[in-house]
């Protein structure tokens, strides 16, 4: 064991949704590691993906990819590859079944099949549901939606793979991360809200605005997996990642307002959107323990970096 509690096992990784907003982020990090990646996506390379001798990527849907990738034994696998659309998965609850539950099922297989040292499983702060208090690991499930649910099975699954086959899962509950490169199919309420600022449009608030999220900047995400992948945490250990802060949705829509210099306009407020929860922060008191884990970024200081990207992308395109 390395110090500060690091393993020194394999330094090979398999990542699934390796071309998505934070599978991008992960490869590099992974590289600039010394790690050895494969990256599995149903999405083309991205144009801006990285280049590296110690890196393959799979164009290959999970569910139906063939023999060209299996794994290597003993590597570590994150799986992040899902259907993370809520509204999505409301309008079309059996391809989110497919999506995320089979495809986690198929992944924990390959796991079992190669020895895999370590699975990290992306779950997300969802499967709570409503919650006026900070959300904990121990407390009950109450998903609302057929994409929490489908989260909250996958979890199960892990949890049995760990017992009955001992693969060592860690679940990461990731609360609402932002940052540089979100997907624009997929794109949060930040991305949402300054692409309306960019043409000089107010945001649209779905419901009263009074509702909350614990935004986190998309690198404190990325520290935080490769932590649990690189620390000894027990097998079917369960995190949430995210900055123990709430903020309303209000809040954020006057702030890209403000950071746009259109302090005149106010929101406007839409219907609320089935199967979205009102309140969600984190308790990461287990995160800070276990892997050491110290948020880095306010929405504050993460703003900006995200707007100057978003930006630059929409003069781009």
């Amino acid at each position: 064991m390395k110090k500060g509690g690091e393993d020194s096992g394999s330094k090979l990784a398999l990542v699934t949704g390796g071309g998505g907003f934070i599978g991008k982020h992960l490869v590099r990090e992974l590289l600039h590691k010394g790690f050895e990646v494969e990256a599995l996506d149903r999405v083309l390379r991205p144009r801006d993906f990285p280049s590296s001798s110690r890196l393959v990527y799979h164009h290959a849907d999970m569910n139906t990819a063939d023999s060209r990738w299996r794994g290597k034994p003993g590597a570590r696998i994150v799986h992040l590859a899902a259907n993370t659309s809520v509204q999505e998965s409301v309008q079309r609850p059996l391809l989110t079944v497919r999506a995320n539950i089979e495809a986690t099922c198929r992944m924990l297989d390959l796991a079992r099949k190669i020895d895999s040292e370590r699975f990290l499983f992306a779950s997300t702060a969802a499967i709570y549901g409503d919650n006026r208090s900070s959300c904990r690991e121990a407390d009950t499930p109450a998903p609302t939606s057929p994409y929490a649910s489908s989260k909250l099975a996958s979890e199960y699954y892990c949890k049995v793979y760990a017992s009955l086959y001992g693969i060592p899962t860690v679940i990461l509950r990731y609360f609402n991360v932002y940052g540089p490169g979100q997907s624009n199919r997929y794109a949060g309420v930040i991305t949402r809200f300054v692409k309306e600022a960019l043409r000089g449009k107010p945001p649209v608030i779905f419901g009263d605005g009074r509702q909350t999220r614990d935004f986190v900047f998309v690198d404190d995400v990325i520290r935080a997996t490769v932590a649990s992948l690189t620390h000894r945490v027990r097998g079917g250990m369960i995190m949430n990642i995210g900055t123990g802060r709430a903020t309303s949705i209000m809040s954020l829509a006057l702030q890209v307002l403000q950071f746009f210099d259109l302090k005149n306009l106010r929101p406007i407020h839409a219907p609320p959107r089935v199967g979205e929860v009102k309140h969600s922060q984190a308790n990461i008191s287990a995160a800070r323990t276990k892997i050491r884990f110290r948020p880095r970024y306010r929405l504050a200081e993460g703003l900006p970096p995200t707007i100057e990207w978003l930006r630059t992308s929409a003069s781009a395109s």
